[in-house]
């Protein structure tokens, strides 16, 4: 069994005590509410930027809200970073992960994007796709009014998130698009496959994700059972050639762990470029607690490094 890092044990005892209520026993707009209220604490003394803007986009459905961050000394144009959150498509939000963001796009060096794209049940399968997609396509088309290069686009996401930036990934491929020049991937979800052996190992409720949990998403996101082999709902199901350079990671002792290691044993199968890390010690959420889990701070610059490269 893994060793748990003591500080994030530490935070599992913070968050069992301050949140005794699972997820899977709310209502979806409970947990929406819930998940700002837990999420509130990572967020606090944001790190400060030198422009942070609320923008709405024509969406396919609505108007598409996106806050935009812009750093310190970030060139014009400026490379531009999509990021979607994690909350399995049913909840989160740009303020759950507003610190990750000002932290990405500090480390990085380029503006980051976040969207609010739809959530389920209200928006299912494939809604919460279809408007990141065409955040992504706005950005493409009308980003230099906001001081974006067009050509130096990537994506990052988490979770739920991760899912979303790489099934945007097999989208734009599929539709014949030009390919973005990067995806960073954090604990992503790639399968409705709940019992695999990281499901057996992590996912009994003790470290932030469950596997209970896991399947409520997967009712509101993908309610029919047949549907959830789509490729764009759970990209191992996926033809993963052709994509733009990934950089995967997973959290040790997460329930998700196997499907990130599924994913890189698939891409290697296709000769994609990728960069696998394993953060070791750590739990499901862990890139959102650098308040008091330091090596999270590194987990972040991780994948803004890579991003920055690929977008240079």
């Amino acid at each position: 069994m893994p060793e748990l890092d003591p500080r994030m044990a530490v935070i599992l005892a913070k968050m069992a005590a301050a949140a005794p209520r699972p997820y899977e026993a709310m209502t979806p707009a409970e947990a929406r509410a819930e998940a700002e209220r837990r999420n509130a604490v990572w967020n606090e003394e944001p790190p400060p930027l030198a422009r942070v803007e609320e923008l709405s986009l024509p969406g396919p459905r609505d108007m598409l809200p996106v806050r935009f961050y812009l750093p310190e000394g970030a060139s014009a144009p400026t490379a531009c970073v999509l990021f979607f959150h994690g909350g399995g498509w049913v909840f989160g939000s740009p303020d759950t992960h507003d610190g990750i963001c000002r932290r990405l796009a500090r480390a990085g060096g380029f503006a980051v994007a976040s969207v609010d794209y739809g959530l389920a049940p209200d928006h299912p399968f494939p809604h919460g796709l279809e408007d990141c997609l065409a955040a992504i396509r706005w950005f493409r088309e009308h980003g230099a009014s906001h001081g974006v290069d067009p050509e130096r686009l990537a994506l990052a996401g988490d979770s739920a998130g991760a899912n979303l930036a790489l099934a945007c990934c097999l989208a734009l491929r599929d539709a014949g698009e030009p390919p973005l020049r990067a995806a960073a991937l954090a604990y992503g979800v790639y399968s409705a496959d709940c019992d695999s052996a990281s499901h057996a190992a992590f996912g009994d409720g003790r470290y932030v994700l469950s596997s209970a949990m896991m399947r409520w998403f997967w009712n509101h996101y993908v309610a029919e059972p047949a549907r959830r082999t789509d490729p764009l709902a759970a990209p191992l199901h996926a033809d993963l050639h052709g994509l733009p350079p990934l950089f995967l990671a997973a959290a040790e002792l997460d329930p998700l762990r196997d499907d990130s290691e599924r994913l890189a044993r698939r891409l290697i199968e296709v000769g994609a470029e990728f960069d696998y890390r394993l953060w070791k010690g750590v739990t499901h959420a862990s890139m959102a607690m650098s308040r008091l889990l330091p090596q999270a701070e590194g987990f972040i610059a991780d994948a803004a490094g890579f991003l920055a490269r690929r977008l240079a």
